[in-house]
């Protein structure tokens, strides 16, 4: 009878050693996939180059592609995704506060010209007065719109706001301009409505109006534009992790940095 009871004890012994080995095998195959977030097309193509660099490493990228501007930090936020590449630091920030999330900026990757656009004036001072103004809806666009006018002298800004103002923080507006606040996902579309006079905008988003940064009645600094440079963001819990490693080696090659400079007309500049 004990020899009965100690080969069957073996046998449950091996068949839970067994399934343990299992389950670390797959937990090991799963540490070694990343999953990032993004929006733009340009972000996935940086991503598909990437991948080459992390699969010699052992690790696989995969790409989750969303829609809007809250769904990647939501991703990342809820565990869905290990990362995304879609927001400057500002936007980031703005969502920790808005849903109590821990996000972290862990590398920037590259940074670009915000700017204004019309389709009717070709310069500033040809700008009527009344004139309706396209802006960003959301308020880190929003301000570093505003501070391209106030910079450029076509409003004054409460003193010390920077590139945190809204509307709000107006205290001159000599031409009496009115701000159409607009989603940052339209404005390229409020740029061929017929009573906005001049449409804020980023590179990314003009090719359906034919347009380039070359086209711009205003355009901001260098300063300006690496301060609002797109992230690869993380949760506070994963920023050291071996996978946010490997990913943010494989996304700062030169062969990432070559693309984001021959494939954008040199509107977009690698930040590392």
């Amino acid at each position: 009878m004990k020899k009965i009871y100690f080969v069957l004890l073996a046998i449950v012994s091996g068949v839970i050693l067994s399934a343990c080995g299992e389950s670390k095998q797959t937990e090991q195959k799963e540490n070694k996939e990343i999953t990032v977030a993004v929006q733009l097309e340009s972000a996935k193509d940086i991503l598909e180059i990437a991948k080459e660099t992390a699969e010699k490493q052992g690790y696989q990228i995969n790409i989750m592609q969303v829609n809007d501007n809250v769904a990647y930090n939501d991703a990342v936020q809820h565990g869905e995704a290990d990362a995304n590449f879609a927001q400057h630091v500002p936007f980031m920030e703005m969502f920790n506060e808005e849903k109590s999330a821990d996000l972290v900026a862990v590398q920037p990757i590259y940074f670009f010209t915000g700017g204004f656009y019309s389709k009717d004036y070709q310069k500033l001072a040809d700008l009527p007065e009344n004139a309706k103004v396209g802006i960003p809806s959301d308020p880190t666009n929003e301000g570093r719109a505003l501070a391209i006018l106030n910079e450029n002298g076509l409003i004054k800004l409460k003193a010390g706001t920077g590139y945190n103002g809204t509307v709000a923080d107006v205290v001159e507006n000599p031409k009496n301009i009115t701000f159409e606040q607009i989603d940052l996902l339209n404005l390229v579309q409020a740029y061929d409505e017929t009573d906005i006079a001049m449409v804020f905008c980023y590179p990314s988003y003009l090719e359906p109006a034919g347009l380039t940064t070359k086209d711009a009645i205003l355009l901001e600094d260098e300063p300006a534009s690496e301060h609002y440079a797109l992230q690869l963001v993380t949760r506070e819990d994963e920023k050291d992790s071996q996978k946010i490693k490997v990913l943010k080696e494989a996304m700062t090659t030169k062969e990432v940095a070559n693309y984001i400079k021959e494939h954008s007309g040199g509107a977009n500049v690698p930040a590392f």
